[in-house]
């Protein structure tokens, strides 16, 4: 199993006129640790509008700025929304190819669809339609990045033929991936032959039953794109504390609060009608009171995150890899959580949790 870093870029409030600038070259600086240290991937969202919560509006940008600063870690659009309202799916092409070339083909492609009416409204961007564009849009580009002559005509979108440039430099094209927290979303992945990225808190438990289903989805893919990426990655938050004590205490009220932020979000579905995001709201009368804020202790019970001294990550991390995940992914840079503590934790996982998975 691999490990790998997901940036939201959170800036808690109040701001000054650093703050979005620490927390950009903070991030980057925490890359170009963690490459020192053995992860083999970062990923970033693009998110918009959603001030403390994520300030990651332009993610290409910053990821080939991280680029320019390491030279192993993979670099990965998690994810690069595809709702045409957002991103003309020229446009995603044409920034991934270069994307690749300037990270000298360490991209990996991972899209999305989104999940805030607070982001859709301002780009026009109809919900009932994000899935169908999502996937009309995934199964367009990886033709644009291997033919000379590309068009497209269908009732959403119509491109006359054209040459996009440039093409990325990985052959015949990066890696694709797909970021859901509905279990149908795995099906749908594996049955276009794309890596699976399942970003959710919620509780764990039955996630060797998505995996299944997903590796099931996957051998019987017919691919969007040129080969089959069998990859199934899940997210958590980690903090590697001194012992547990020591993690509760600096890390344990700063991921509560992402926790409970990322609950919120999704709860806005609860009165939607939306197909496709029906899940959310069934999701949410079956809760009831339990989508009510958790404690540290038992969001690491439960293992929804990896936070505690290295004898405790280490056993979240080995029930993760049981569960078939490929590569487990962590948000570090939650809430207030200090950049010298995210630093500290990074150093502890790598060298006492790491080791047991090389």
């Amino acid at each position: 199993m691999k490990f790998g870093l997901l940036y939201e870029i959170e800036v808690m409030r109040p701001w000054d006129e650093r703050s979005h600038y620490n927390a950009f070259w903070q991030a980057i600086e925490q890359i170009k640790l963690a490459e020192e240290l053995g992860f083999s991937h970062v990923w970033s969202v693009e998110h918009h509008f959603m001030d403390q919560f994520s300030i990651s509006s332009a993610p290409e940008v910053w990821l080939a700025a991280a680029a320019q600063h390491t030279t192993t870690i993979r670099i990965g659009q998690g994810v690069v929304l595809l709702p045409f309202g957002y991103n003309h799916p020229i446009r995603v092409a044409e920034r991934a190819a270069t994307m690749d070339i300037v990270t000298n083909g360490r991209l990996e492609f991972g899209t999305g669809r989104s999940v805030t009416m607070l982001e859709m409204e301002p780009f026009g961007v109809d919900p009932a339609r994000t899935r169908e564009e999502w996937d009309e849009a995934l199964r367009m580009i990886p033709k644009m990045w291997t033919t000379e002559e590309f068009s497209w005509e269908s009732p959403l979108i119509k491109i006359p033929p054209r040459n996009v440039v440039p093409k990325p430099i990985q052959k015949p094209h990066p890696p694709m991936w797909a970021a859901g927290t509905q279990p149908s979303t795995a099906v749908v992945a594996g049955e276009r032959g794309v890596g699976f990225l399942h970003f959710s808190l919620s509780d764990p438990q039955g996630l060797d039953e998505k995996v299944a289903t997903y590796r099931n989805a996957i051998a019987k893919a017919d691919p969007v794109g040129e080969f089959v990426n069998d990859n199934f990655a899940a997210f958590s938050i980690m903090f590697c504390g001194r012992d547990d004590r020591d993690a509760f205490t600096r890390g344990g009220p700063p991921v509560q609060w992402y926790a409970k932020t990322v609950e919120t979000l999704y709860s806005l579905w609860a009165d939607s009608s939306v197909e496709g995001y029906q899940w959310y709201r069934n999701r949410f009368e079956a809760q009831g009171d339990e989508s009510a804020e958790r404690s540290i202790e038992e969001l690491t019970d439960v293992r929804a995150v990896c936070v505690g001294g290295p004898e405790r990550c280490l056993d979240i991390a080995k029930w993760y890899e049981s569960q078939g995940i490929d590569q487990l992914i962590f948000l570090v840079q939650a809430g207030w959580l200090r950049h010298d503590d995210i630093c500290d934790s990074l150093r502890r996982f790598a060298a006492e949790v790491m080791p047991a998975f090389a």
